[in-house]
């Protein structure tokens, strides 16, 4: 059996999005993912598809792919992302072994020609049950380094609003995004793995497909700063494959010295009403189990329970 291995083109997004939903649904973790989501990811971080993603094709069907997405950073730490799939018909072939190595090798590059002064890693991540995965990652040298869940709840007996003296709840204002960005930047500095946002990055990512920011809020001081946001996501296409209709809890975040105040909470509480108005019937967030606010045990009290895990892999890239 013969494959053609050349970069991804323009005109490959649909075949990209097809693949990775055929191989997550493999791993009992269904998702309908399109083309044009990631055309617009692509675009708002620049991944170059002449040098930054690796196809393999048999018969004009892309049967896998890698792709690095790099994310500059002169703070804490740089990262470069390896991500991919083979469908599963077509693994144990070597496939995943040789676009996984071009696509490290192509993350060491441009974490070797960066110029930044902070530690520089290639990392990556996949589903807790992947384990075939996870030794292709430890053979190339990269070490289990943290582990996310997806947690989830239901919006039937939500809880009551929270009043917080001092702190209002707000909806989402689109002129201040930029305002939000550098909340969101401060307050994940001490979150393990977390990087500063651009610009573009943070406009794609808040505007873009998916986005509901009218199932988003601010919490502001009596000032009229944000002080903690929480920013809402939707995705229809997921709701057959998921048995109902979801919202993400995509990005929540509290300055440091505004938290233990409940200001997550009254966030949250805002969400949860807001979604089932919307007639939603699940909400859902990714969390890291060893954040350093708690924020596990915040959910896990707020109604939310354990659905799925992730694990990330990593490994430090020195000076070449």
């Amino acid at each position: 059996m013969s494959f053609e291995f050349r970069p991804l083109r323009d005109n490959d997004y649909d075949a990209l999005a097809d693949l990775l939903n055929i191989a997550s649904a493999a791993e009992g973790h269904p998702i309908a993912q399109t083309g044009a989501e990631f055309c617009e990811e692509f675009e708002s971080i620049g991944v170059d598809l002449a040098r930054h993603t690796f196809g393999a094709w048999h018969d004009e069907r892309l049967v896998g792919a890698t792709y690095v997405v790099h994310v500059a950073s002169e703070t804490r730490h740089e990262m470069c992302y390896v991500f991919g799939a083979v469908i599963p018909e077509f693994r144990a072939r070597g496939i995943g072994r040789r676009l996984f190595s071009d696509g490290v090798a192509a993350a060491e590059r441009l974490l070797q020609a960066s110029t930044s002064p902070v530690p520089k890693f290639v990392r990556t991540e996949t589903w807790q049950t992947n384990s075939a995965a996870m030794r292709l990652y430890e053979r190339a040298g990269l070490r289990p380094a943290r582990y996310f869940a997806d947690l989830r709840r239901n919006l039937v007996d939500v809880p009551k609003p929270l009043t917080i003296e001092g702190v209002r709840i707000v909806p989402w204002n689109v002129a201040r995004n930029d305002e939000a960005r550098e909340v969101k930047n401060l307050a994940f500095l001490d979150h393990w793995g977390s990087v500063p946002m651009s610009n573009e990055w943070w406009k794609s990512h808040t505007t873009g497909i998916g986005s509901r920011l009218d199932l988003s809020f601010f919490a502001v001081n009596p000032d009229d700063k944000i002080v903690g946001y929480l920013f809402s996501r939707r995705f229809p296409n997921d709701d057959s494959l998921l048995g109902g209709k979801y919202a993400w809890v995509d990005n929540i975040g509290t300055l440091a010295q505004w938290r233990g105040r409940g200001i997550a909470t009254q966030l949250i509480t805002a969400a949860l009403h807001a979604y089932r108005d919307d007639g939603l019937e699940h909400a859902a967030i990714n969390v890291d189990s060893e954040n350093p606010t708690g924020a596990y045990r915040l959910y896990e009290s707020l109604g939310f329970s354990r659905w799925r895990e992730t694990v990330v892999h990593w490994r430090e890239v020195s000076k070449s």
